[in-house]
């Protein structure tokens, strides 16, 4: 059960430091190589390295949203909701979320066909030539967490701050 715990807490920031400290080694590698050792082994393994960082940083976007779904702090056009009765204010999040909760178990499901298709046709990536399904398993697997993350501030009866309504009632210079 802590175990559980732990991961639910921590599995975002971790795989998100994970990915970043790839990226950037990768990155450096690269430059290291671009500029003090121009050999062709390891500029073949610069080349390795670039692909490498690219999907990192694919793979770490992904992440970061899901991230900023669990916190409540993502992006959110909600001024017009601040100026809703006081009765009605608990669920002016609630329409938007399910739109949004709907669009991201269709974009994991279209994700997870994607990914099939891909395995299918043993699509190999440029120069890692690992198969394109692994690369494209992240939007599937995001938007499903993304959607578990939602649901869960719903349960958990997370309240999100609302700059927003901090703004229209004077809390907060614009």
């Amino acid at each position: 059960m802590r175990f559980l715990l732990l991961v639910d807490r921590w599995m975002e920031e971790t795989i998100i430091v994970l990915l970043c400290t790839i990226m950037v080694s990768c990155l450096s590698y690269t430059a290291i190589v671009r500029y003090f050792l121009p050999f062709q082994f390891f500029t073949n393994l610069s080349h390795m390295a670039e692909e490498l960082a690219v999907y990192s940083f694919v793979w770490l976007l992904y992440f970061g949203s899901v991230l900023a779904t669990r916190e409540g702090s993502h992006f959110r056009v909600s001024a017009q909701l601040a100026l809703l009765p006081k009765r009605l204010q608990p669920w002016r999040f609630l329409v938007g979320d399910l739109l949004w909760l709907g669009f991201c178990l269709f974009a994991a499901w279209q994700g997870t066909r994607l990914v099939l298709i891909t395995f299918q046709r043993s699509e190999p990536s440029m120069s890692l030539g690992i198969p394109m399904g692994f690369v494209y398993a992240i939007i599937p697997l995001a938007f499903a967490l993304t959607a578990l993350r939602l649901v869960q501030t719903y349960i958990r009866g997370v309240q999100v701050r609302d700059e927003a309504e901090d703004i229209v009632k004077g809390r907060i210079s614009g």
